[in-house]
């Protein structure tokens, strides 16, 4: 498994996101249904588990749609295109 297919795993999982809601324009903090204050904290922490990263607040908090996490990754240190 891919660290991409990871990340999105864990969206499907944590969100109950489906294949095609895996964009910019659909998965939104606030704005997909079940993407609240707690499934947005449940959801970084088990990305921060998952790849062995820890964010920062700020990482947290900037986190609003479904590339800025792949960002975030990637600026952590996650290879996104293995």
């Amino acid at each position: 498994m891919t660290n991409l297919e990871k990340y999105n795993k864990i969206l499907k999982t944590d969100l109950k996101a489906k294949d095609e809601d895996l964009n910019d324009e659909i998965l939104i903090y606030n704005r997909f249904p079940t993407w609240d204050s707690v499934a947005h904290v449940e959801m970084v922490a088990d990305i921060e588990e998952k790849f062995g990263v820890m964010f920062s607040t700020l990482d947290i908090t900037s986190f609003g749609k479904y590339s800025l996490g792949i960002e975030i990754l990637e600026k952590l240190g996650v290879d996104m295109s293995k």
